[in-house]
This record gives structure tokens, C-alpha cells and sequence, in this order.
């Protein structure tokens, strides 16, 4: 009976052991949403032809879908920017 339950469990671990999850060592990498880039880029157009509200809304649409700190970061700074000019202008 012993034997039976040994190699019952011993058979659970090996199967289990297919389950087991990826190693911290992989990283997935996600990539930038593409309504992200479009956004952002769309807001710099924007920006350039001097439509400054519709350019501060494009900012605030990339920064909602941004992944990557370092493109938040950026997308914050163009933000202050135009936000800049903005106030500049009134």
C-alpha cells in the first residue's frame, strides 16, 4: 500500500513539474501601443501647424496608452510644453 501511494506521488510531482512557470529571468517585452505613436505623433504635427488645444489632447490620449516610462516622460514634457504655449498666448 505504501508503494502504491509512493509511486502515486511521485508520479503527481513529475507531471506537475511540466507546470511550472517561466523563469524570472525572461522578460516579455510589450510593444508601444500603436495608438500610443499615432497620438503622439499626430500631437507634434499639431503642435507644429500651432493647433495647441487639439495638440494638448493628442499629449493626454498617448500619455493614457503609454507603457514605457521613458515615452511617459517624454510625452509629459511635450505636454508642459504645449501647455506653455498655451498660456503663452493668452
Amino acid at each position: 500500500m505504501h508503494l502504491r501511494a509512493y509511486l502515486l506521488v511521485l508520479a503527481l510531482a513529475l507531471g506537475l513539474s511540466g507546470c511550472a512557470a517561466k523563469p524570472a529571468t525572461q522578460a516579455e517585452v510589450l510593444p508601444e501601443h500603436e495608438n500610443t505613436l499615432a497620438n503622439f505623433t499626430l500631437a507634434r504635427e499639431y503642435q507644429a501647424q500651432g493647433r495647441l488645444e487639439m495638440a494638448r489632447d493628442r499629449y493626454l490620449q498617448a500619455l493614457a496608452t503609454a507603457r514605457h516610462p521613458e515615452l511617459k516622460t517624454r510625452i509629459v514634457e511635450e505636454l508642459e510644453a504645449a501647455d506653455r504655449q498655451i498660456r503663452s498666448q493668452r
